[in-house]
Parts: C-alpha cells; sequence; structure tokens
C-alpha cells in the first residue's frame, strides 16, 4: 500500500533549519523594533518629565521674586543643604537630589499674594495665617509623585518650616518626626533669609545669625544639624561670598538668567 504524501507539507518541512533561521531573523527584527519603540518612549517621557521639573523650578524662582528674594536664593539654599547633608554622611546621590529639591522649598509662596510677601512692615494676624499656609500649598503644587526629586521636594516644602521643639507650623511636627531633609533646608533657610535684605527688614550680620542659630540649638533647630553646620560654615561662606559676587555681575550686565545654574 503506497503512503499519500502531501506536497505542501512536505515542502514545509524539506529544511527545518532554513525555517528556524527565517524564523529566528523574524524575532530578532521584532525585538529590534520593540527595542527603538521603547527607546523613543524613554526620550518621550524624559522631555515631559524635564519640562515639567524645570516649570517647577520656574515657579519656585517666581515665588522668591514675589517676596523680594533674588532667584540665587533657591541656589544658595540648594548648595547649603548638600554642603551639610555630605557633612551629615549622606551618599553623593542623595545629596545631588538634595540640592535640586531643595530649590523647590518655597514654591507655595507662589499662592500667597505679593502684597503680603512684599509687604515693608509686620503682617497682621491674618496675613501671617496666609503665609503659614505657603507649606502645604507648595506640597498640592508638587503633588503627589512617585519620582525621587518631587517626592523628596514635596516633603521638604511641606516640613522645612517645622522647629525642632514642635512649635513650627503647618503640622506641629517635633524632633525625629520631622524628615531630616525638612530639619536640614529649615536651618539653610534661616541662615540665607538673614544673611540678605528683604523688603521688610535689612541683612543681619552673619556673626549675629550663627549666634542666633546656636541659641535656637535643641529648639528651632535639630542640634546634630547645628553642629554639622557649625563645622562647614567657612564652606558655607565661601558659597555665599561667590553667589553674592556672581549676582552682583549679572545685576551689572541686567542679566535676568537661570541663576540657579550659575554654580
Amino acid at each position: 500500500m503506497t503512503t499519500p504524501t502531501f506536497p505542501e507539507t512536505t515542502a514545509s518541512l524539506a529544511d527545518p533549519a532554513s525555517e528556524i533561521e527565517r524564523l529566528a531573523r523574524r524575532i530578532e527584527q521584532a525585538e529590534a523594533e520593540v527595542a527603538a519603540l521603547r527607546a523613543e518612549r524613554d526620550r518621550a517621557l524624559k522631555a515631559i518629565a524635564n519640562l515639567r521639573n524645570e516649570t517647577f523650578f520656574d515657579l519656585a524662582r517666581s515665588a522668591e521674586r514675589n517676596d523680594g528674594e533674588s532667584p540665587l536664593h533657591t541656589a544658595r539654599i540648594g548648595i547649603y543643604t548638600s554642603l551639610i547633608a555630605t557633612e551629615l554622611g549622606y551618599p553623593e546621590d542623595q545629596c545631588a537630589l538634595l540640592e535640586s529639591a531643595a530649590q523647590l522649598h518655597d514654591i507655595g509662596k507662589i499662592g500667597i499674594h505679593s502684597s503680603i510677601l512684599s509687604k515693608p512692615g509686620p503682617l497682621t494676624t491674618e496675613e501671617w495665617k496666609m503665609m503659614r499656609e505657603h507649606p502645604r500649598i507648595g506640597a498640592s503644587i508638587i503633588g503627589d509623585s512617585e519620582e525621587p526629586l518631587l517626592r523628596l521636594a514635596a516633603e521638604i516644602a511641606m516640613t522645612h518650616h517645622e522647629h525642632f521643639n514642635g512649635i513650627g507650623y503647618p503640622l506641629g511636627l517635633a524632633g525625629e518626626a520631622i524628615p531630616l531633609a525638612g530639619r536640614i533646608v529649615g536651618l539653610a533657610d534661616f541662615f540665607d533669609a538673614l544673611t540678605h535684605d528683604r523688603s521688610y527688614r535689612k541683612a543681619l550680620p552673619v556673626d549675629k545669625v550663627l549666634s542666633m542659630i546656636s541659641e535656637r540649638r535643641g529648639e528651632q533647630f535639630d542640634p546634630r544639624v547645628v553642629d554639622a553646620f557649625m563645622r562647614i560654615f567657612e564652606q558655607i561662606e565661601e558659597v555665599r561670598e561667590q553667589l553674592v559676587e556672581q549676582e552682583a555681575f549679572g545685576e551689572a550686565a541686567e542679566w535676568d538668567g537661570p541663576w540657579w545654574m550659575l554654580y
């Protein structure tokens, strides 16, 4: 009895090695196409993230201008924070993250009317209540993000006015309940704010501000953060003087650029 044959099946199975090779090439081509699509997607997502983050930095600089501050205030806070964190033993990558995130600490001031921010005299009780809301506003602007930079920035925005003894705002946190990043930025912000002119007062002498920080050790400020700040104060003062010089040059040239990129 003769076994029937099926030409199409026989042809397709005639050279299984060639068929496997053909399929392997198709798979390889498909994988390359998927990889190219993924790379294009990642580039697009990165561009969107960069644009979003730069928008946050623009808002923070605008808030500082409304408060009568130079946009270099944000740069100084970022650098001081990074230096203190380094002294406290933070890993290098975390210090870099802190330097960026700290620059968004006062972004919430964009939600406070300029008549309050730039008021030359003392605030009324009602105005002060409104001003104390800027940490909440800042955290809400940044939002609940999964991105490490924005997550840390929101944490700092919310907690940099908390006091170690629990009488700060807006949450009334105390001691270790205050995130360390918030404790560091709180001290850096205090030093920088008092050593530069504001709409309602002139800058205080550096020695006076250092004395105030020492007096508030364990009360407004975490003792460990104060001690680290004092140990590296020469570095901080060197940075401050450099940025003051750069700011003076920028004003002389009438250049209104991204100050935070100067250092």
